[in-house]
C-alpha cells in the first residue's frame, strides 16, 4: 500500500512538473534565430519584440536548439540569417524545424531567410534577386495581420535570393517591385513569410511601420504582453 501510494505521489509530481514547465512558456512566442552573431549581438526582431512587450523566447537554432513541443508556446518568429541548418538541406530532406512549419500547430512568421525557409519546406526553390534598400511594399490581399495600415507598407529589404514560386498552398499578400513575391500566406494556417524585414530600425524609422505587422501577428497569436523590457546584458543591436 505503501509502495502505491509513494509511486501515485510522483506520478503527479511528474505531471505536475510538466504542466508548469509548459505554462511557463504560454503565451510566449518562440524565437528562431539562425545567425551565430546574435549570440554576442542584439538581433532587430528581438529588439522590436523587447520594445513592444510582446514575450518571448530565444532558440538558437544555429547551436541546434530546438521546442521539444512547439504547441508550449503562442507563436514561432523565424528571423533572417545565412542558414537553413535544421530545418532543410540542398537535397530537401527536412529536419526538425522544417517539421514544426509544416505540422503549423501554431501561428508563424517567417522573415527574410525565415519566408525562404518556409517556401522551401513546402516545395518550392529560391532564385538570385540581390536588394538592400528601403522600399515600399503594396498589399494585394487583406488580412487582420494589415490592421491599421492602408495599401502599404515602407520596409527594409537585405536579401541575396526569393521565393521564385509560389507554394501550391499559399496565397501572395503582398507585392514589390524587385522581388515581386513580398508577402504570403498559408490558404488554411496562419503561417505567413515575408521577404523584408519589418523589425528594421534606420536613421529616420526609430518606430518603424513594420513593427505594427510584428504587433498584429503577435495578437493573432495571443501572445502575452508585459512592460516593454530591454534584454539586460546591453548587447548593441546588430545591423542588417
Amino acid at each position: 500500500m505503501r509502495v502505491r501510494t509513494t509511486t501515485m505521489i510522483l506520478l503527479m509530481v511528474c505531471l505536475l512538473g510538466r504542466f508548469v514547465s509548459a505554462s511557463e512558456n504560454s503565451g510566449s512566442v518562440a524565437l528562431f534565430l539562425n545567425d551565430p552573431v546574435y549570440e554576442t549581438k542584439l538581433s532587430p526582431i528581438e529588439r522590436s519584440l523587447a520594445e513592444q512587450g510582446i514575450e518571448y523566447t530565444i532558440f538558437n537554432i544555429f547551436d541546434d536548439e530546438l521546442p521539444q513541443n512547439e504547441s508550449q508556446y503562442s507563436a514561432v518568429i523565424i528571423a533572417g540569417g545565412d542558414s537553413m541548418r535544421n530545418y532543410i538541406d540542398w537535397n530537401n530532406n527536412i529536419y526538425q524545424g522544417g517539421e514544426i512549419i509544416l505540422r503549423g500547430e501554431v501561428p508563424i512568421l517567417g522573415i527574410c531567410l525565415g519566408h525562404q525557409i518556409i517556401s522551401r519546406v513546402f516545395g518550392s526553390v529560391l532564385y538570385y534577386s540581390e536588394e538592400r534598400r528601403w522600399h515600399e511594399v503594396t498589399f494585394v490581399k487583406q488580412d487582420e495581420i494589415f490592421d491599421g495600415f492602408e495599401d502599404g507598407l515602407l520596409v527594409w529589404e537585405n536579401h541575396a535570393y526569393a521565393v521564385a514560386s509560389m507554394p501550391e498552398e499559399f496565397e501572395i499578400y503582398a507585392k514589390g517591385n524587385v522581388t515581386p513575391l513580398q508577402m504570403m500566406k498559408h490558404k488554411d494556417k496562419p503561417i505567413y513569410g515575408v521577404q523584408f524585414h519589418p523589425e528594421t530600425q534606420g536613421g529616420f524609422l526609430n518606430n518603424p511601420p513594420g513593427w505594427k505587422l510584428i504587433m498584429n501577428f503577435a495578437k493573432i497569436a495571443g501572445v502575452n504582453m508585459s512592460d516593454p523590457p530591454l534584454p539586460e546584458d546591453g548587447r548593441v543591436v546588430y545591423p542588417y
